[in-house]
């Protein structure tokens, strides 16, 4: 068996989800603000750990 990691493209699209009120976002960049709160976006692709 062989571990590899993931393939990366950094062109491609990146979810963002706001923790407040669930608001997701797809962008190249991240977005800052949530549009529909305020609070601030976090990637999805992100673990919480």
């Amino acid at each position: 068996m062989s571990l590899r990691d993931p393939d990366y493209d950094s062109d491609a699209d990146r979810e963002y989800e706001c923790l407040r009120c669930g608001t997701t976002a797809r962008a190249d960049s991240h977005p800052g603000e949530c549009d529909d709160c305020g609070t601030a976006m976090r990637n999805r692709g992100m673990p919480f750990e």
